[in-house]
Formats: C-alpha cells, structure tokens, sequence
C-alpha cells in the first residue's frame, strides 16, 4: 500500500486531511489556510483545485462539507465530493463514503455498499494511509467503539495486518470488544507476522513483559529487532534493556535470525 501522511485536529475532532505533496498549489494553500482556521479561503483554494479534478482537495471539500464550515452543512454534497475523489482512488475518500453509506447520511443507507467502498479503502492498492477508523470522526458522526471493532474485524479477518493490529489494541484497551490480551497478542503476532513494523515493536513489547504471551527474553529481542530493522525505533530502549538479559552468543543468534526473516504472505487467523 502506498502511504501518504495524513492527520490534524479539526473542531476538536479527528479527521483524515490528505496533506501529502500536493499536484496543485491550490491545495496546499488550502490546508494552509485551514490550519490557521481560515474556514472560507481553504474553499476557495479547495474548490478550484477540485474542480480540477484534484483528489485530495475533492477529499477536503468533502469534509467542509460533512461538518458545516464556511459553507452551509450538507451532507449530501459531501458524499458527491466524497465520491469523485474516491473513484479516483484516494483510501480516505473510500472509508469516508463507507462510512456515509454504512448509517444513512447524504445517501441511502446501503450496507453492502458500505462494504465495498471499505473493502476498497483497505486494499493493498489503496492510495492512502493505513486507516485508524476508531479515529475518523470528520464526517459528521460520533465514535462509534463497536462499530470500529466490527469493520476493523471485516479486514482483519481478510488479512489486512493494520487492521489485524488495531484490531488488537481494541481487545488491549476493551474499547468495542470485550478486553482479552491473549486475543490482542493473536491479532498483533498476525499483523507482525505480515512484516507492519508498528506490530513488531508490539509484538516484542508483550514478550518483554509477559502481556498476552509468555514471557520470552529471547522473542522479545528477536522481534524488537526486526521492528527496528524495518524504521520502528519506538522499542528500542526495551531493545537494549532485554540484550542485556541474553548471552552474546544468544544476541548474535537472534540478530542474524532478524536479518534473514522474511514476512508470511498467508498467516493464520485468530480464534474468536
């Protein structure tokens, strides 16, 4: 999956604003213009660049729209903007229609619809970043903890390894499902499994402290290591703390052990 960076507070909520190197000028003057709350020229800058033809500020449009700001409140324009840039392929755009269709808002409520345009969003040929859906709350609808575990679960259940770990964070902290670490620890060793570096890390994390696994100074290093080997330094004070517990021989094995691994194209799926 291509990944854009995406992310900033809006109204004291979360939503997705693409904010990736911009086709059009239009766009980044556009966010620009938004982050400084400058609700009416971010339209402006956004509306041409949309016009165009520019996804991401079809995207952005989309969500002045969901929320009311400079512009009246419609939700059926924002599903139409939504739409154009989701047909385009932008990932953000796809969850965001998923998400209109899936409770009625500016179109029909269309669950299979819905479906689709979350299936889309979360393909490995998305243009967009993995989704936090648990966050996206910028297209006029509350959080929804239950409603994130069951889409999260949809993907998961597919293969999809940032579902699979944020699925297992859900179980972590109990937020739509009931809590249960050792079904955290399945759903994150699933998406380790696949080669997401943000899991690894995880996963090495729980083996350090026993949290939903066994306890295994060994496993703990081996998978810090391969966080750290594929840009996931957030272990690493934890990283040196278990080579210190390990025999060289023991660190060097593990290392090269890391150095050879390769991700799983098919991994097992949990229990439920």
């Amino acid at each position: 999956m291509r990944y854009v960076a995406v992310r900033l507070e809006m109204m004291g909520l979360c939503a997705l604003l693409l904010a990736a190197m911009p086709a059009f000028a239009d766009t980044a003057a556009g966010l620009a213009a938004f982050k400084n709350k400058d609700y009416q020229r971010a339209y402006r800058e956004w509306k041409a660049a949309a016009d165009a033809g520019q996804a991401e500020a079809q995207f952005d449009l989309g969500v002045l729209y969901a929320q009311g700001l400079s512009v009246q409140r419609d939700l059926t324009a924002a599903a139409n903007w939504y739409r154009k840039s989701a047909e385009q392929g932008n990932a953000a755009a796809q969850f965001a229609l998923g998400q209109m269709y899936s409770r009625g808002w500016g179109v029909p409520r269309d669950l299979t619809d819905a479906m689709r345009w979350f299936q889309m969003a979360n393909s490995v040929d998305a243009d967009g970043p993995p989704t936090d859906w648990l966050r996206l709350d910028g297209y006029g609808m509350p959080q929804d903890a239950e409603q994130a575990a069951y889409w999260y679960w949809q993907a998961a259940d597919n293969g999809h390894p940032e579902a699979q770990f944020n699925l297992g964070r859900l179980y972590d902290s109990g937020k739509g499902v009931k809590r249960d670490h050792e079904q955290a620890a399945r759903w994150v060793s699933a998406s380790a499994g696949q080669g997401y570096a943000p899991a690894m890390a995880n996963l090495g994390e729980r083996f350090a402290a026993g949290n939903g696994v066994d306890k295994d100074d060994k496993r703990a290093y081996f998978w810090l290591t391969l966080a750290f080997l594929h840009g996931d330094r957030s272990g690493e004070k934890t990283r040196t703390a278990e080579a210190a517990k390990l025999a060289p021989a023991d660190v060097a094995e593990q290392d090269h052990a890391a150095q050879n691994w390769k991700p799983r194209t098919a991994v097992a799926k949990p229990r439920q």
